[in-house]
């Protein structure tokens, strides 16, 4: 069977909607432990942020809808919660252990759902 147009999807990265850039560049990097790899704009509306080799595009207005949900797994979800905890982050669904879910919101109401491991479990 032939592989899709296009070929092989070598990366991806989602794009969310931001209001005020510099605000969710501070929830992402020094909640969440992201490390901000650029921003472009004068002033900036326009950021990368980047978790292992996994990126996520910010952008003020232009790009992606506000209220977006992203699916994250994790190695260490306690590890993540109790540091959510602790940086006073919005927690909409609370961490109930092991292979549970817990859901957290951006500055902008976009929904991150945490889980345990990988999808392919």
């Amino acid at each position: 069977m032939p592989g899709p147009a296009g070929g092989t999807l070598v990366h991806i990265n989602p794009i969310l909607n931001v209001s005020d850039l510099q605000v969710s560049l501070k929830f992402y990097t020094e909640v969440l432990d992201f490390e901000l790899l650029a921003t472009f704009g004068d002033p900036a509306d326009f950021g990368i942020i980047r978790w292992d080799e996994h990126e996520i595009y910010l952008c003020v207005g232009g790009q992606g809808q506000p209220g977006t949900w992203l699916a994250l797994f994790v190695t260490e979800p306690a590890a993540l919660y109790d540091r959510l905890i602790t940086k006073d982050a919005k927690i909409l669904v609370p961490y109930a252990g092991d292979d549970a879910e817990f859901r957290v919101a951006d500055p902008d109401g976009h929904v991150l759902r945490v889980f345990s491991g990988s999808p392919e479990e």
